[in-house]
């Protein structure tokens, strides 16, 4: 099946052989959005916590895939509603979500945690720390739990947080301390840290979500076994998966 994508996404493919073992059959479209180190990194083709583990459950549950980059999280879930992406990884479970495609079993688990250039009130929660005025930064599109989902539609908490798609800008912001704080992933907030010298900036003691992490499924590309295979690939691929994880958080230390 031929589709027109928006001239802002390109596509990552894999290397020869693995595109010629492909060559007659059609490929899953995975929808992968801006660097987001260690998850989402961009070189010749794209690698990443997220990206290898897509490769290795795909592969092992006999689907061929292609990568398509998008703009931001948010474009991801309206590629996939219309049908132009197949598949979403890195994707928290909600309702909503729910109701324009399925869930896969989770691959890996995400703590969403703050992040600050010093301490600011260590003890309080995070609607205290809105409460008192401080600013936020965060992925636009992206899912950090019910609390944030709460907060954001009260208007003077809501102008409070500042949707940035690029996390290389958010961490910026923060580093120089135009924002107050960063809502990042644990391991994604670390590798910044550890790799590009943002000493100044720690970690806050306030989990703010953790939850499981799915891939979402077209519910226009997935049959109910289709759904059983991946399943099936990633209860399989359970230490492959761990060993993934464990080599990036070793690269970024």
């Amino acid at each position: 099946m031929l589709i027109r994508l928006s001239v802002l996404l390109f596509v990552l493919v894999f290397p020869k052989s693995y595109a010629s073992d492909c060559a007659n059959k059609s490929s899953l479209k995975i929808g992968i959005g801006s660097s987001w180190p260690p998850f989402v990194m961009y070189g010749t083709r794209p690698y990443g916590i997220d990206v290898d583990i897509t490769r290795a459950v795909f592969e092992r549950a006999g689907f061929c895939i292609e990568f398509i980059q998008l703009p931001s999280s948010a474009r991801g879930i309206t590629e996939l509603e219309k049908g132009l992406i197949d598949v979403l990884p890195s994707a928290s479970f909600s309702v909503d979500r729910a109701k324009i495609a399925y869930f896969s079993s989770p691959y890996r688990r995400e703590k969403m945690r703050l992040f600050a250039n010093k301490e600011i009130d260590l003890d309080s929660n995070l609607i205290e720390l809105f409460s008192a005025g401080y600013t936020f930064t965060a992925n636009p599109g992206a899912y950090y739990g019910e609390e944030v989902k709460q907060i954001k539609k009260i208007d003077w908490y809501d102008r409070r947080l500042f949707e940035i798609a690029s996390l290389d800008r958010r961490i910026e912001m923060v580093a120089k301390n135009r924002i107050d704080f960063l809502i990042e992933d644990e391991d994604a907030g670390y590798y910044y840290i550890n790799k590009l010298g943002y000493q100044s900036i720690q970690l806050h003691p306030y989990v703010v979500n953790d939850n499981a992490i799915h891939f979402m499924l077209g519910r226009h590309a997935f049959k109910r076994s289709d759904i059983e295979r991946v399943n099936e690939a990633i209860t399989n691929l359970n230490g492959t998966i761990a060993n993934i994880s464990e080599k990036y958080r070793k690269d970024s230390g």
